[in-house]
């Protein structure tokens, strides 16, 4: 037992730190879907996203099972989802959660355009900024789609990390894709998130 909640922690922690990657705030009228690819060095991990005005539900599969997010601006929530043990963890959205989706971060210095490329199937502006990272800077670039309003793709060479939307689908999405499913047990974040609570 004991192992298994140290697993599901981790497993948890990680998507909690890319969820700072991916949490919306600013492209409120984008709609759609599309597939998702993140690179962390050799490790690719597919997955899904969906988009309706803020609302944001992602999910990615991995050996440990699935894991959804779903992030809610109207509620100020931000759910991560164990289909596989019936559970789930609540978070509240606030400022630690940075803006849109592939965010250019806000203390991001000496952000730059440096070309126009077609990705994807949208024209985007390339830009490249610098981040904070320990104690000198990491160099990150984003492509932002003029159409959707939002960045399609991030990449830093440094750490060989990249994230990207593809197959982008602009199509209605339905609203209960952004419920919390019923009859789900609720962790706390107690004990890196390990610890189960009765609703």
């Amino acid at each position: 037992m004991a192992r298994t909640s140290k697993v599901r922690g981790k497993r948890l922690g990680y998507w909690c730190w890319l969820l700072v990657l991916t949490v919306p705030g600013v492209a409120w009228g984008a709609e759609f879907s599309a597939s998702m690819m993140v690179k962390d060095d050799a490790k690719v991990m597919p997955g899904q996203i969906q988009v309706s005005n803020g609302k944001l539900r992602q999910e990615f599969a991995d050996e440990g099972g699935q894991t959804i997010t779903i992030v809610r601006p109207d509620l100020k929530v931000v759910w991560v989802i164990l289909p596989r043990q019936r559970s789930y963890m609540e978070m509240p959205l606030t400022t630690k959660l940075p803006g849109q989706f592939i965010q250019i971060p806000p203390q991001a210095l000496g952000k730059r355009l440096v070309g126009q490329e077609r990705l994807n199937g949208y024209d985007t502006e390339k830009y490249e900024v610098s981040v904070p990272a320990g104690r000198g800077l990491e160099k990150q670039t984003y492509w932002v789609a003029v159409k959707l309003g939002l960045p399609i793709k991030m990449e830093c060479r440094e750490r060989q990390f990249s994230l990207e939307y593809k197959s982008i689908r602009e199509e209605k999405v339905p609203d209960r894709r952004f419920a919390l499913p019923p009859g789900l047990q609720k962790l706390t974040s107690i004990g890196g998130f390990a610890e189960k609570v009765e609703e």
